[in-house]
C-alpha cells in the first residue's frame, strides 16, 4: 500500500476500534448504521465506486451498501448483532435480487457470525456470498483488497459449492499441496562456492553449518528463534521451520507474501507480517487471525521481552513519509503508534523499559517512548556499516548489527550502549548479503545463535547459508 492508502486504512482502523467498543442498547443500532458507512468507505479507499443506505424504487427496500468493481454490481447487507444472525437477512436479500438486473451479486456481512441454520441455508443457495468480521479485517489491515478477496471467494464457491469460507480456506487451502519445504544441507555433505567465514575477533567462533539452493520465490527475508532450539525462516512463499539438530525443514506456514521475522507462540501459533497486515496462524484450528494493519511500505516485526509485539514501519518518501513504531494490541485498531522522527531506519530492536535501538544507514539511534519526541539528533550514533537490517539486542545495553562493507565483504559488529559509541568488529564474511540474526544471551555477556546469509554469487536462485555463532568472551568494550 502507498502512503495515501496506508494513512486512510489507519483512519478506518480507528473507526473500527470505536465501533467494537460501542455499548449495548440504542448505541448498537447506531453502530449498524456506522458499519454501513465504514464498509462503503473501506471499499471506496480500495478504489471501488460505492453508495451506502440506498433506498429502492418507491421505498420498497433499502440496501446497506451498493458497490461496483467494474465487472459486476453488488448489493451488500451488513449486520452487527450481539449474537450470530439467522437466515432471515439472507432470504430477504435473495428476494431483493429478483428485483435487480441479472448478474447483480448479493453479499451479506455478519460481524457476529451465523447460526447453524443460516449456514445450512447458504449451502443450498448459490446467490448469496456470506462474509464475517475476518474478511472485513483482512481489507482493513491491508492483507487483501476487495478485488482479490472476492475473486478468491467466488472462485472457491464456484468450484466446491457455496459456504462461509474462512481466510485460511482461500489463502492456505487444504486442496493445495505446498510441496516440501526448502532444504538446508549440512556443509559437511555439500560444497560451498567459497569460504564464508573470513575472520573472527577474540573469543568469537563462527562456522557455516548449513546451506541450500532455493527458488527465487523462496528468498529468505528473516530468521527467528523458535522453541526447542529450532528456527523460523521467513520467505515470500511462507515461513519455514528448520530443525538444526536433525537438519529437517517443514512448513510452519505456507502462506504467500510473508515477510520479516516470524514469532512462534507457546501454543504453536506463528505471527508474521503479510503484505500490510500482521497475521497470526493457528495451525491446530487452521485459522488466520488479523492482529493489526496499516503497515504499507517497509515494515519489521520485533517481539519484546515481555511478549509484546512491535512493528517498525516506514512508508512514503524518505523525508515526507510516515515513520512509526507500533505496539500491537489484541484486535485490529488497538495498536498504539509512536511517530519516529528518524528517516533512515532499518530495524527497531527492544532494549527494555520502553527503549529501543533503531539501526539505520549512515546513523542509528536510540528511541525512548517515555519522551516526546522519542528520539532527537543527540541520540544518533554513527553506523559502522551500511544496510544494517540484521540487528539484534541480546540484552538491555548490547547491540549486534551486521552490514555491508563493499563488494562481497560483510561484517558483524557489537555496540555497548553503556560505553562510548564505538563499534567493535566481531566477524567478517564473504557473502552476497547477511540476511538476519537470531541470538540468545547466555549470561555474563556471552551470546550464541545463528546468522543467515546468502552465497548465490551471480546465480538467480538464492543460496542461503546458516552460520553458527558463539561469542564466548564477555561483551565488554574494547
Amino acid at each position: 500500500m502507498d502512503l495515501t492508502l496506508t494513512l486512510r486504512m489507519r483512519e478506518l482502523l480507528s473507526t473500527y476500534k470505536d465501533l467494537r467498543a460501542a455499548p449495548p442498547g440504542a448505541a448498537r443500532n447506531r453502530r449498524g448504521q456506522k458499519l454501513n458507512v465504514l464498509i462503503a468507505d473501506l471499499l471506496n479507499a480500495w478504489g471501488l465506486t460505492t453508495r451506502h443506505s440506498v433506498v429502492g424504487v418507491d421505498g420498497r427496500d433499502e440496501t446497506d451498501v451498493f458497490f461496483t468493481d467494474g465487472q459486476a454490481n453488488h448489493i451488500l447487507e451488513a449486520k452487527w448483532e450481539a449474537k450470530p444472525i439467522n437466515a432471515d437477512p439472507l432470504i430477504k436479500l435473495a428476494d431483493r435480487l429478483r428485483t435487480r438486473p441479472s448478474g447483480t451479486r448479493g453479499i451479506v456481512v455478519s460481524m457476529s457470525g451465523y447460526t447453524r441454520a443460516a449456514l445450512d441455508w447458504v449451502k443450498g443457495n448459490q446467490g448469496i456470498l456470506v462474509l464475517d468480521n475476518s474478511h472485513i479485517e483482512a481489507m482493513l489491515c491491508g492483507l487483501l483488497g476487495p478485488g482479490d478477496l472476492l475473486q478468491l471467494l467466488y472462485a472457491e464457491t464456484a468450484a466446491a459449492g457455496n459456504r462461509l469460507l474462512s481466510l485460511a480456506d482461500v489463502l492456505v487451502p487444504r486442496h493445495v499441496d505446498p510441496g516440501p519445504a526448502p532444504a538446508l544441507l549440512r556443509t559437511a555433505d555439500t560444497k560451498l562456492s567459497w569460504p564464508v567465514v573470513q575472520a573472527t575477533g577474540p573469543g568469537v567462533n563462527a562456522s557455516a553449518d548449513f546451506s541450500g539452493e532455493w527458488l527465487p520465490t523462496q528468498t529468505p527475508s528473516a530468521l527467528t528463534n523458535a522453541p526447542g532450539g529450532n528456527l523460523l525462516i521467513t520467505t515470500a512463499a511462507g515461513v519455514i521451520a528448520f530443525h538444526p539438530a536433525t537438519g529437517h525443514s517443514t512448513w510452519a506456514l505456507p502462506l504467500r507474501w510473508t515477510q520479516d521475522r516470524a514469532v512462534c507462540g507457546s501454543d504453536g501459533s506463528v505471527t508474521v507480517l503479510c503484505r500490510s497486515a500482521l497475521v497470526r496462524w493457528h495451525p491446530q484450528d487452521r485459522a488466520i487471525e488479523l492482529l493489526a494493519g496499516g503497515f504499507g511500505g517497509y515494515a519489521t516485526l520485533e517481539a519484546g521481552r515481555d511478549g509484546a509485539l512491535w512493528v517498525f514501519n516506514q512508508v512514503g518518501p524518505l523525508h515526507d513519509g510516515s515513520v512509526t513504531l507500533s505496539r500491537i494490541g489484541e484486535h485490529p485498531g488497538d495498536e498504539q503508534r509512536y511517530d519516529v522522527p528518524f528517516p533512515s531506519g532499518h530495524r527497531a530492536v527492544e532494549l527494555g523499559s520502553g527503549r529501543f535501538f533503531l539501526s539505520g544507514n549512515g546513523n542509528s539511534t536510540t528511541l525512548d517512548l517515555a519522551r516526546t519526541p522519542i528520539t532527537t539528533r543527540d541520540d544518533w550514533i554513527e553506523s559502522t556499516v551500511s544496510d544494517p537490517r540484521a540487528t539484534a539486542a541480546p540484552d538491555d545495553h548490547t547491540v549486534l548489527a551486521a552490514g555491508h562493507r563493499g563488494g562481497l565483504a560483510w561484517s558483524l559488529h557489537r555496540l555497548d550502549l553503556d560505553q562510548p559509541a564505538i563499534w567493535s568488529e566481531l566477524l567478517t564474511l564473504t557473502v552476497n548479503r547477511i540476511t538476519d540474526l537470531a541470538l540468545d544471551a547466555s549470561g555474563a555477556g556471552e551470546v550464541s545463535g545463528w546468522l543467515l546469509a546468502d552465497v548465490s554469487g551471480n546465480t538467480p536462485n538464492p543460496t542461503p547459508v546458516l552460520c553458527r555463532l558463539e561469542v564466548r568472551a564477555p561483551l565488554v568494550s574494547g
